[in-house]
């Protein structure tokens, strides 16, 4: 699968964000517009399969901002609203990596109390275990992409197309984002004094840690980051960034 050439960016800020004394994510809070740029020019299947996927984040998004929406009385209508839910949700969650296939340097932000080094190696665990995730279910879902096409013939949407037309997209885009991050992407780390409170929060108890944290948000200027950090400490799920 050949990659269009992705236009580089300047440089992009990275959170290394506790979820426990001695446990931390990645993080980065994008934009909801952002989608993947194709060249109109671009032919062929890989060019088809991200057109297509920009039309779902479009919808996925669109359908996140929905509110009290009539439920679809159809099961199609409501398998694929389900979808879009579920998809939305993975959209929060692979962006860091698909930001990070168009940089060429980064700043790591990280607890004070980390010495450079040791912030560095985490982040590298942390996308490290990404990039083999994602490169572990490229090959399955792909071939299930193939084999969706044989209901496309039954009427009514080919949901399962559409289903594996994102994961695939979304897992090829976000394995490549860790593999240039690990390669090719110059890092920078920074001492964080909003994320030594936060790591200090995970000593105190469930509603004070609750308050710091969605204060080390607001300075951070990252609303989404509170219910992130509560979500991945109460799971311990790794799942990349919003």
């Amino acid at each position: 699968m050949v990659e269009p050439q992705a236009a580089s960016l300047k440089t992009l800020d990275v959170y290394l964000v506790p979820i426990a004394r001695d446990r931390y994510e990645c993080y980065y809070e994008a934009e909801e517009e952002d989608e993947e740029e194709v060249d109109a020019a671009e032919q062929g299947f890989f060019a088809r399969l991200r057109r297509r996927f920009n039309d779902q984040l479009r919808e996925a998004e669109e359908s996140r901002h929905q509110k009290a929406i009539e439920e679809p009385r159809t099961f199609f209508g409501r398998m694929h609203k389900r979808m879009m839910r579920w998809i939305a949700e993975r959209i929060a969650e692979q962006r860091l990596l698909w930001h990070l296939r168009k940089v060429e340097s980064a700043t790591l932000h990280a607890s004070a109390d980390l010495l450079a080094r040791d912030a560095e190696w985490l982040m590298r665990e942390n996308i490290k275990r990404d990039a083999d995730f994602h490169r572990n279910r490229l090959v399955p879902h792909t071939l299930l992409l193939i084999l969706s096409a044989a209901v496309a013939v039954v009427p009514g949407p080919n949901i399962l197309g559409y289903l594996f037309t994102f994961t695939v997209v979304g897992h090829f885009l976000a394995w490549r984002g860790a593999v240039n991050a690990l390669t090719r992407v110059r890092w920078t780390v920074t001492p964080n004094p909003a994320l030594t409170d936060l790591r200090h929060a995970f000593s105190l108890d469930a509603e004070t840690r609750h308050r710091l944290t969605k204060e080390v948000a607001r300075r951070l200027h990252m609303p989404k980051m509170a219910l992130f950090v509560e979500r991945m400490a109460a799971t311990g799920t790794a799942t990349g960034a919003s």
